[in-house]
């Protein structure tokens, strides 16, 4: 197959980005090769073709189709175009990106203009940046990353003048920058660390700067709204047991939530459901519901997409937080809704699967059959989960035929297959052997259930665990 690697940067791109790149290889300034241009159609084609995903384009075909003159593949040729575009494509998206953020674009126009013969070009930048800046009234990450860097810019420039009159006020506001800069992002990371840590067993500590909690009680960062938050999380995170700190939390992420950024105060959101998950953990089921609200609350106020497009684990996410709140008729809507807003090369698998997910929720049995038993996925993690449900799906049928006829052609496509990582391949065949002996007891009536149950909660690698003890529960209840 042709260049993988240029094929699986482009379905990336929207029809729009698509349309953009094509003048970007038509601009002699950025491409003089004309063949790339024909290489690009044709990969643009295919791309379209497949409705994202691309169809298989073959070497040879294309090698006819930009040099039907030429009989002899030329194979080091055509990686050497392939490359090329490739590194095209990323150079284009660095572009579009530094679009996105025009504080980024006049620091690089600043820099590029430190000379002293253009003072008036140079002050009239960073008048432009003063003013931009102002404009941004919902300060994010980024945004004290550009402040930073345009304020060492001009203490850089400073500092070789120091006598200048102004030179302490620079020196005064980059080191204010600074601070800004490496609280905020430090706040960011110690709620990671947080997380991480709280989810997993580890030894490694992160390490805060002695003083560094009583530093941030100066006046100077109670009106950073993104610090106030992070400070919120923090708190929250670190009193699982006062349940006060999650509610102020809530509160002022609805208080300040005009005052930042979408992409942080979308990530705020976030972490605050990795709480609702702690305490989810600990036993407190009420918090499936806040994760639910949550979620919702993140459609409501427009943060659910990105670049217009909803990630393939948050779509997920919200589908089997709704599920796990009855809110069945909500999760088909939203199914159907935002299926579009998929990344293309998996749009089809996501929906199909998690629609099978929701009839099976729903006890509709016959209709989750309908939908996975014919259909082949072409992601392999979608794969593995769809076998997994149709496997459930006919235990909960009582079609014990059915179902050791698909542990036997899982099993084959499990040894087979190349791409499975063996983290996955052993935690699929643990759920086969169990489920294969919880159908033995099932079907012969016996007792037996227990050593089972204990073999099963002794087991940290198994697909679907808490069905399978589920069913283990329901055979013991009934014998």
């Amino acid at each position: 197959m042709f260049s993988e690697k240029l094929l699986v940067l482009l379905s990336t791109f929207s029809k729009y980005d698509l349309n953009r790149f094509r003048k970007f290889l038509l601009s002699p300034y950025f491409n003089e090769q004309e063949d790339l241009i024909r290489l690009f159609d044709l990969c643009n084609n295919a791309l379209r073709k497949g409705g994202g995903s691309p169809e298989r384009l073959e070497k040879s075909k294309i090698w006819t189709a930009l040099y039907p003159e030429r009989k002899n593949l030329d194979d080091a040729h055509l990686r050497r175009m392939a490359s090329d575009l490739t590194q095209l494509s990323m150079r284009f998206l660095a572009m579009e990106t530094r679009k996105k953020d025009p504080l980024k674009e006049l620091i690089e126009i600043q820099q590029a203009l430190q000379k002293p013969e253009l003072k008036r070009h140079l002050s009239a930048v960073e008048q432009s940046f003063y003013k931009t800046a102002a404009q941004q009234n919902v300060p994010s990450g980024l945004y004290y990353l550009d402040t930073f860097q345009f304020h060492w810019n001009i203490f850089n420039r400073a500092s070789k003048v120091v006598s200048m009159a102004d030179f302490m006020q620079k020196l005064l506001a980059t080191d204010l920058e600074l601070d800004r800069l490496y609280i905020v992002h430090k706040l960011k990371i110690y709620i990671s660390w947080l997380i991480f840590s709280g989810f997993r067993s580890t030894d490694d500590e992160m390490v805060i700067i002695t003083g560094f909690w009583d530093y941030l009680t100066h006046a100077q960062f109670k009106d950073e709204p993104l610090i106030r938050i992070y400070l919120d999380i923090v708190d929250a995170l670190k009193n699982l047991e006062e349940e006060q700190y999650y509610r102020e939390l809530m509160r002022n992420l609805e208080k300040y939530g005009d005052s930042i950024s979408k992409d942080d105060l979308r990530e705020c959101y976030y972490f605050a459901q990795n709480y609702c998950a702690f305490k989810v953990n600990q036993g407190k089921i009420e918090y499936y519901r806040e994760v639910f609200e949550i979620f919702r609350r993140i459609i409501q106020m427009g943060l659910l997409l990105e670049e217009n497009q909803v990630s393939e684990g948050v779509y997920k996410n919200i589908i089997t937080a709704s599920l796990g709140v009855g809110e069945f008729k909500w999760a088909e809507n939203f199914i159907r809704d935002y299926s579009g807003y998929l990344p293309p090369a998996i749009r089809e698998n996501a929906m199909s699967y998690n629609l099978s997910y929701l009839y099976f929720n729903q006890k509709e049995y016959s209709r989750v059959i309908e939908l996975l038993r014919d259909v082949e996925y072409s992601d392999v993690s979608y794969a593995l989960s769809a076998k997994v449900l149709l496997l459930r799906t006919y235990y909960e049928l009582g079609e014990m035929i059915a179902l050791d006829s698909l542990i036997d052609s899982f099993r084959i496509y499990l040894r087979r297959n190349k791409v499975i990582s063996k983290r996955l391949k052993r935690e699929s065949n643990n759920f086969l052997n169990f489920l294969k002996r919880l159908a033995v007891l099932e079907d012969k009536k016996i007792t037996g259930t227990s050593a089972l149950k204990k073999r099963i909660m002794e087991n940290p690698s198994i697909v679907s665990k808490k069905w399978l003890l589920e069913k283990v529960d329901e055979m013991e209840n009934r014998h």
